[in-house]
């Protein structure tokens, strides 16, 4: 059996499980056998373009789509110390997480902001941004809105394109696991 059709395979069977489907429904829905069905997921059984076209329509995607290469399934990297960490006037450390190397949608961000930590500017991009505190109190001041104090355990996820910036009004020193996230269709 070529490989490429045991992807196709599990490709479907992707599909089928996102849409909440058994086998017998699939194929009632599409008139094709549940035992056929079963070998064209296992990719036991080289499907015809005819099958292949009723399938990608019941599940309105693109026949090409079957046959790519699905980037999730290489997609693991170990990151040993090849962080990148900049220091802002000794008082904000941010630790970049993930190399700029990765094309990633997210950016996770290590802060540390040292104790009575106030950054005179704003900052706003594309996306969302999610803060966990990890050690510590971090206020979220967004302009125009009142400022949120975050306590170690706390979560905030708030519009990254509103001007934004990140105050330690402690005396010790503050953490957090900050993440963007890219995009701009987000219900927050």
């Amino acid at each position: 059996m070529n490989e490429k059709y045991k992807y196709v395979g599990k490709r479907l069977r992707k599909e089928r499980i996102k849409y909440g489907l058994s086998l017998n429904e699939l194929a009632e829905e599409t008139g094709l056998s549940s035992s056929f069905l079963s070998l064209l997921e296992n990719g036991k059984t080289i499907p015809s373009l005819k099958v292949l076209d009723k399938l990608t329509t019941f599940f309105s995607i693109h026949i090409a789509d079957l046959f790519a290469v699905d980037e999730e399934q290489d997609f693991i990297h170990l990151i040993k110390d090849n962080q990148i960490e900049v220091t802002n006037d000794s008082d904000t450390s941010l630790r970049f997480l993930l190399p700029k190397s990765i094309d990633c949608s997210i950016e996770p961000v290590l802060i540390t902001l040292r104790p009575n930590t106030v950054n005179r500017e704003f900052t706003s991009h594309r996306g969302i941004e999610f803060g966990y505190i990890l050690e510590g109190e971090i206020e979220v001041s967004i302009e125009g809105k009142e400022p949120v104090v975050c306590q170690q355990g706390d979560s905030i996820v708030y519009r990254a394109n509103l001007e934004h910036k990140v105050i330690n009004r402690q005396d010790k020193v503050a953490r957090g696991l900050w993440v963007g996230i890219q995009g701009s269709d987000f219900n927050i």
